[in-house]
């Protein structure tokens, strides 16, 4: 018989997750002779893994409360498709991958329905706020897969089965072997110098974030070329969001190059320090070795609702592991370009700042699961064909 998993991501890094995820399930049940289907909603590479998407992924990227209001239709009409169609599918497992607000709301449609093993990867922040989510999702939930090592107790003590299994980014983590060799031809390539000190930056997965960020980073820059020698700039960059990406790159006054997602990794070995808006792609940055700061604002209300919600103090999460601000950040009004193009200089003209964030950056990442020997996504596998065998 075969075993039909329903699986639903809804952001870039969610897809990247289930594809992975999708994999190693794969393996493990072919090894017994398992026939499988996978049936939901997810992106390209979940797609490319045998997933069989019921709409387009994109439509649930959307963040903030404020943001979601125009989509608010939408989003619903989606809500209730998804729940018919897994009530339709009967799926022997329900696989449900960050992007909580949609999620949790299509497992409380189905709550009643009891043909399948419900399991949710990636905890809701429930440390930093709306802590009464815990328990609302042990209520939904057989298993929950959580990124970090401090996660568990909130949800174990709700009766909700929770294994911490790594953050998935670190599967990702670099082999620094050949990195002198990878650096040097993608400079080459590109006309980079030797001694050009190379600014990586992320400016943001949508369109409206990017509006409201990027510019403050290029003009950071165009402030520290005239306090750094020889700065030029990698910008990395999806394809859906290309266009804005280019048009507004156009102001920046130093040597700069677009990339997408097939040379990240040479344009990161090729970087020396990183500007990342706030996100998974500041663990990315660590994981590199790259020293960094990281910025981000969102709209006035969304932040003056969030701001009294947020029980952390950081946004960070090696700052939120070390309990203490090892990468710098400006968030909200402090997110301007003087303010960006100060941090940049104090860090990129002190040695002993760049080596010590690193050194600390490596020791969060490790309590993250850098250096296990089995990868979060196999953990998870693992985990998920246990309860439903």
């Amino acid at each position: 018989m075969t075993k039909k998993f329903f699986i639903i991501a809804g952001e870039p890094s969610g897809d990247a997750l289930g594809a992975k995820v999708i994999r190693e399930i794969k393996k493990n049940l072919t090894l017994i002779n398992q026939d499988f289907r996978f049936v939901g909603v997810g992106g390209k590479s979940m797609q490319e893994e045998g997933l069989l998407s019921i709409f387009d992924m994109s439509e649930l990227s959307i963040m903030g409360f404020v943001e979601v209001i125009p989509h608010l239709k939408k989003l619903l009409k989606r809500i209730n498709q998804t729940a018919a169609e897994i009530i339709k599918q009967e799926p022997d497992v329900i696989i449900t991958i960050d992007s909580p607000d949609f999620n949790f709301r299509v497992l409380k449609k189905i709550q009643d329905y009891k043909f399948s093993k419900k399991i949710h990867i990636i905890a809701p922040s429930v440390w930093a706020y709306r802590q009464n989510r815990a328990k609302k999702i042990a209520k939904l939930y057989d298993l929950l897969l959580a990124i970090l090592p401090f996660e568990p107790p909130y949800f174990t003590k709700y009766g909700l089965k929770t294994v911490f299994i790594g953050h998935p980014i670190i599967e990702d983590a670099p082999d620094f072997s050949e990195k002198d060799l990878i650096r040097k031809n993608f400079r080459d390539k590109y006309g980079f110098y030797n001694d050009d000190k190379i600014i990586y930056i992320t400016p943001g997965s949508r369109i409206s974030e990017i509006k409201r960020i990027y510019p403050e980073f290029i003009n950071a820059v165009n402030i520290i070329k005239n306090r750094i020698e020889n700065v030029s700039v990698i910008i990395a960059s999806l394809d859906k969001t290309r266009k804005i990406v280019e048009e507004l790159s156009k102001d920046l006054e130093v040597k700069y190059i677009i990339i997408n997602n097939n040379e990240k990794h040479q344009a990161l070995m090729s970087s020396d320090f990183a500007l990342a808006k706030s996100g998974t792609n500041t663990i990315e940055a660590s994981l590199y070795r790259l020293p960094m700061i990281v910025a981000y604002k969102i709209n006035f209300l969304t932040y003056n609702i969030v701001k009294f919600m947020i029980k952390v103090k950081f946004a960070n999460l090696i700052n939120i592991i070390m309990q203490r601000q090892i990468i710098p950040e400006l968030i909200q009004n402090n997110c301007n370009s003087e303010k960006i193009s100060q941090e940049m200089e104090l860090i990129l003209k002190n040695k002993n700042i760049q080596d010590s964030q690193i050194s600390q950056s490596l020791y969060a990442l490790r309590s993250m699961g850098l250096g296990q020997e089995e990868s979060p996504s196999r953990k998870a596998a693992c985990e998920i064909i246990k309860l439903c065998s």
